[in-house]
């Protein structure tokens, strides 16, 4: 019954796919610009390791792996690693990276999760490990009982909670859009849900972050107004009013935001 009310209320978030993608896209310079060192001392990384999720036999499907830093981070930890994102560039990204430091056990692809067959793909069970960190690819039920799936030992999910954009909530305000109940925040309890209702005991851990972004004005209009077409589908006029008002807060062509969350990470093992 209760699985039922989850199915129910964890909802596909996107109102349109193709910009959904755009903006990941958009991103892909911004994601591939991390430092490897720094990318391994974040506590993500660190509870994968301290909790020992992985071996050095053991196979990772990085699901969401946007420019790969996590499984660049983690291919010394184990003996194979497969990312999959939807977006074309993020995954040209990581594929660059890993030819930069020299990681040759990662196989990178372009999938669209939701839409992925694992079983006609022979991915069910097939990996000691599956991680997603910060990622739209799980997005409902079905999407994390795929993930799920595909373990068939260990996990780790992490999504933010409580957060705060300084751009992106003006522009909601300026759109009309009332700032709810983050979908995110939800999905932490669906997902801890789901592990109980299948049998396992998950570890919840909680980490505060806080960081700021800059982005060329041209930059800008790509991301935030594909953000907001790939969540809300707005029209010509609204997508003018973010151009303006983005337009107006730039300063000498760049568009500063400071964003502040409280991201959960849930694990569990057999």
């Amino acid at each position: 019954m209760f699985i039922e009310s989850i199915k129910e209320n964890w909802k596909y978030e996107n109102a349109n796919d193709d910009a959904a993608v755009k903006l990941w896209n958009a991103k892909a310079d911004y994601f591939g610009s991390y430092d490897l060192e720094e990318v391994k001392k974040e506590i993500f990384i660190q509870i994968i390791k301290e909790n020992n999720l992985i071996d050095k036999k053991g196979t990772i499907l990085d699901v969401g792996c946007g420019a790969g830093k996590y499984s660049i981070a983690l291919s010394d930890d184990c003996f194979k690693i497969v990312g999959t994102d939807l977006s074309p560039k993020m995954i040209e990204s990581a594929q660059k990276r890993a030819k930069e430091y020299e990681k040759t056990n990662i196989e990178f692809r372009c999938d669209d999760w939701s839409k992925l067959d694992i079983k006609k793909e022979g991915m069910i069970h097939q990996f000691d490990l599956v991680i997603a960190c910060m990622t739209p690819a799980i997005c409902n039920y079905d999407t994390f009982k795929k993930f799920i799936d595909c373990s068939k030992n260990a996990g780790i999910f992490c999504s933010g909670t409580r957060r705060s954009d300084s751009v992106t909530d003006e522009i909601d305000k300026i759109l009309g859009i009332n700032k709810q109940e983050s979908k995110s925040e939800k999905s932490v309890l669906y997902v801890f849900n789901i592990l109980w209702e299948n049998g396992y005991y998950p570890n919840v851990e909680y980490i505060d972050q806080s960081w700021d972004s800059e982005r060329t004005l041209e930059n800008a209009y790509e991301v935030y107004i594909n953000r907001c077409k790939a969540k809300y589908d707005i029209d010509n006029i609204q997508e003018e009013k973010v151009k303006q008002y983005l337009k107006d807060i730039s300063q000498n062509g760049v568009v500063y935001e400071k964003i502040k969350a409280k991201k959960a990470v849930v694990y569990w093992k057999k």
